[in-house]
């Protein structure tokens, strides 16, 4: 089945700089003061997993997977990337190449989870795969597969024991499954299911117990349309599997797809994305013409349930997995620019 590709269906301190991970000094933005540009991607990548490990040694950033400055489903990759001091190429990730994974980095390790690949007659495949690095020994292992299969999910870590991945598309539609895994006893359960409109490339991210997730594209028989909604899921240690969910007020600004979510000084970040969905390649489904990123960031506060004015961004972007942080500051890596062109830029944001 051709799937989403067919487009009428659907086809670490307060002011942190690479040096403060372990590398050379950022550029700063003189316009922007809280913006930093940091060292690139050595290769530009757009839809890649992107988690931050935040221990003893500093802040690193990891990269896995996504797709290259083609477009193409030739240049979806397996490749890995690592920033200490500089940006360093790690063995590929296990398995097919994938787009739309999601990473996640509990107990000092990062999970890459699902994703999808595309064959080369333009078949879309959701996986179950997922693969554990141990920044220790720049080593992949296998780790237990998930129930569903998923890509373009919502995925958090969540009081460094368990992993919760919200929604998200498998194989032929959207689903409104949610997986948690404890990494103690090594087992996914399933959660309560999500009750918004089941979609994929949407944002979320956590607050204490509380995960916020906004938007997402849906399914349906006249296509892929943007969907505007913002929920909260209340999470409870006590019985790991019950999800509180709570409609939240509307957010600012237009619907997003594939915005970058992450938790910043205790609010909620969402930055870009667009409000006209694509194909991997970023080019409507629509229309077929290239879609247009988005240069601002919303927040929201989950102690008053409210949210702030939109924000300006330096430049827009799209095509984002999630809004990473370490220390003070979050992190964008890699992603789509406007035309569309893929990016190998690493931005940073914070007070």
């Amino acid at each position: 089945m051709l799937g989403r590709h067919v487009r009428s269906r659907r086809t670490c301190s307060a002011l942190v700089a690479v040096a403060a991970c372990g590398g050379e000094p950022a550029v700063p933005d003189a316009a922007l003061p809280n913006w930093e540009r940091l060292s690139e991607l050595p290769q530009a990548v757009a839809n890649n997993a992107v988690a931050s490990i935040d221990g003893a040694g500093g802040c690193q950033l990891l990269s896995a997977m996504g797709i290259d400055g083609s477009r193409q489903a030739a240049g979806i990759s397996a490749q890995a990337w690592l920033f200490t001091d500089r940006w360093e190429a790690l063995p590929d990730v296990p398995g097919l190449p994938r787009l739309a994974a999601s990473a996640v980095t509990v107990q000092g390790k990062v999970y890459v989870l699902g994703g999808y690949s595309v064959a080369e007659s333009g078949a879309e495949t959701s996986h179950t795969d997922v693969a554990i690095f141990d920044p220790e020994t720049r080593t992949w292992s296998s780790g237990a597969t998930l129930p569903t299969a998923i890509d373009d999910a919502i995925a958090v870590s969540w009081r460094d024991r368990w992993i919760v991945v919200v929604s998200g598309w498998s194989q032929t539609t959207p689903v409104r499954a949610v997986q948690i895994f404890d990494v103690e006893s090594g087992v996914w359960d399933v959660g309560t299911p999500f009750p918004g409109s089941p979609v994929f490339g949407h944002a979320g991210a956590l607050v204490g117990d509380d995960l916020v997730l906004i938007d997402g594209v849906a399914s349906g028989t006249t296509g892929f349309r943007i969907v505007s909604q913002t929920w909260r899921g209340r999470l409870d240690p006590s019985s790991p599997t019950t999800i509180e969910w709570t409609q939240l007020p509307d957010h600012p600004g237009p619907a997003r797809y594939r915005a970058a979510a992450g938790r910043l000084d205790g609010l909620l970040m969402f930055h870009g994305g667009t409000s006209d969905p694509y194909n991997y390649d970023g080019l409507s489904y629509t229309t077929g013409t290239p879609s247009a990123p988005l240069a601002d960031a919303i927040a929201f506060d989950p102690a008053t349930t409210t949210w702030g004015p939109l924000l300006d961004k330096p430049i827009a972007t799209m095509d984002h997995r999630s809004l990473v942080g370490c220390g003070a500051r979050v992190f964008t890596v890699g992603g789509m620019e406007a035309g569309p062109t893929v990016s190998g830029a690493v931005w940073s944001f914070g007070p």
